[in-house]
C-alpha cells in the first residue's frame, strides 16, 4: 500500500467520524432526545400547584364566622377576595387574597358558582366593610344578601331592577352635574364649575362610546366626536337652565330632537340660534363647537348620530328611573359603606344595552 492510498484512508475515516460527532450533537438536541431527560426540565411546560408553604405566605388567612360578624363581633379588617379555605375541627378558615387582582371564575351551571363562591364574598364584603356593586339577572343576590347587608352591616342599600322597573331604586344619570351646577350657582367656585363640565363629559362620552372605541370608526369618526361634544353642551345646558324636575337624559333627548326641526330662518339652524344666545366664553359653546362650525348637513348627522344613541333610554318603564330623584350617589358609594345590585334580564338584550 503506497503513501497515497494510506493519505486516502486516512482522509475517509476522518471524514465518517465528523459525520458520527454530528450525529450523536443533532440527536441530543432534538425533540427525539427528550424523553430520554429527566422530567421537570420545562417539557410540559412550568406550571404546578402552590406548596402550603407559598399558599401561607401568599393569602391571609381568615377565620370565616359570619355569625359573629352579624354581631358585630370579631370583623376581618383585611380587604380583600375569598379565593379559597382550610375546613379544621368545624372551623373554617379563608384563604383572602388581599392584593389589587381581578379573578375569573368558570364553571357549569350547578357547580356552586353563587352558592360556594359569591355569596361567601358578598358576606366577607360586608363584614370588611367594602363597597360593592353586583350584577344578577334572576334577583337571587339582591333578595337574599340585600337585607343581611342592611339588617346587620348597616349598609345603604340601591337596585337598579331592569326586570321591574317600578320597583327599582331612582338613578338619574345627571345628578352629579345637577348638583355641582347648582353650588356653582350659589357659591360661584370655579371648581365646582369643573365638576359639572368633568361629569357632564363622562356621561356624553360613556353614551356615545356604547359602541366601542369612536376613534377606531375610521371616516365616521369625526360625527361621532362631535355628537360627544354636542351632548356634553346639551347636558350642561339641560343642568344650568331647566328646572329641577326637568333636569334629566330625557329633557336631553327631547331638546337635540326640537333642535332639529327647522328653524324657520334659512340657512340658520334652531341649534345655532340657542348656541347664539350664549355668551361667548360659555363652556356649552365650546363643547358643540364641532358642530357649529360644519355644513348643515354634518350637524344634522351630528345631532341624529346624538339621537340614535339616546333612543336606549326611551322606554316609558325605564324613565321611572332616569327621571326622578337618585338614590345612587357615586361619591357617597366610595366614602360609605353602600352595596349597588343591578337585576339585568339576560332574555332581553334592549334592557342590558340600556
Amino acid at each position: 500500500m503506497n503513501t497515497t492510498q494510506i493519505l486516502l484512508l486516512c482522509v475517509c475515516g476522518a471524514f465518517l467520524i465528523i459525520i458520527a460527532v454530528l450525529a450523536a450533537i443533532g440527536n441530543l438536541y432534538s425533540l427525539k432526545g427528550i424523553p430520554n431527560k429527566p422530567v421537570g426540565n420545562g417539557q410540559h411546560g412550568t406550571a404546578r400547584f402552590a406548596t402550603k408553604c407559598e399558599v401561607s405566605k401568599t393569602y391571609k388567612h381568615i377565620r370565616y364566622t359570619p355569625k359573629l360578624w352579624r354581631k358585630g363581633e370579631q370583623l376581618p379588617t383585611v380587604d380583600g377576595l375569598i379565593v379559597g379555605c382550610v375546613n379544621r375541627a368545624r372551623a373554617v378558615t379563608a384563604l383572602v387574597d388581599d392584593a389589587d387582582i381581578h379573578t375569573l371564575m368558570i364553571g357549569a351551571s350547578g357547580v356552586g358558582k353563587t352558592a360556594n363562591f359569591l355569596y361567601p364574598n358578598i358576606e366577607y364584603c360586608c363584614a370588611a366593610g367594602m363597597s360593592f356593586v353586583t350584577t344578577d339577572s334572576k334577583g337571587d343576590l339582591y333578595r337574599n344578601t340585600a337585607t343581611i347587608a342592611e339588617k346587620y352591616y348597616g349598609y345603604k342599600i340601591s337596585v337598579i331592577d331592569l326586570r321591574n322597573p317600578t320597583r327599582s331604586s331612582g338613578y338619574n344619570m345627571l345628578y352629579l352635574v345637577n348638583k355641582y351646577m347648582d353650588l356653582y350657582k350659589i357659591e360661584g367656585k370655579l371648581e365646582f364649575k369643573a365638576k359639572s363640565e368633568k361629569f357632564a363629559k363622562i356621561i356624553a362620552k360613556t353614551i356615545i362610546s356604547a359602541g366601542g372605541d369612536v376613534s377606531n370608526m375610521g371616516q365616521n369618526a369625526f360625527f361621532y366626536e362631535a355628537a360627544e361634544g354636542l351632548m356634553t353642551a346639551v347636558i350642561l345646558l339641560i343642568a344650568e337652565f331647566c328646572p329641577p324636575e326637568k333636569r334629566h337624559i330625557i329633557s336631553v333627548f327631547k331638546l337635540i330632537q326640537d333642535l332639529l326641526a327647522p328653524s324657520g330662518t334659512k340657512g340658520v339652524s334652531r341649534f345655532q340660534m340657542l348656541i347664539d344666545k350664549l355668551p361667548g366664553e360659555h363652556k356649552a359653546r365650546w363643547f358643540a363647537g364641532a358642530a357649529l362650525n360644519s355644513s348643515d348637513q354634518a350637524m344634522a348627522s351630528v345631532m341624529s348620530t346624538a339621537l340614535s344613541r339616546l333612543n336606549s333610554f326611551i322606554d316609558s318603564e325605564l324613565e321611572q328611573i332616569l327621571c326622578f330623584d337618585t338614590s345612587i350617589d357615586v361619591e357617597e358609594f366610595c366614602s360609605r359603606k353602600s352595596a349597588i345590585y343591578l337585576v339585568l334580564p339576560e332574555e332581553d338584550q334592549s334592557a342590558t344595552r340600556s
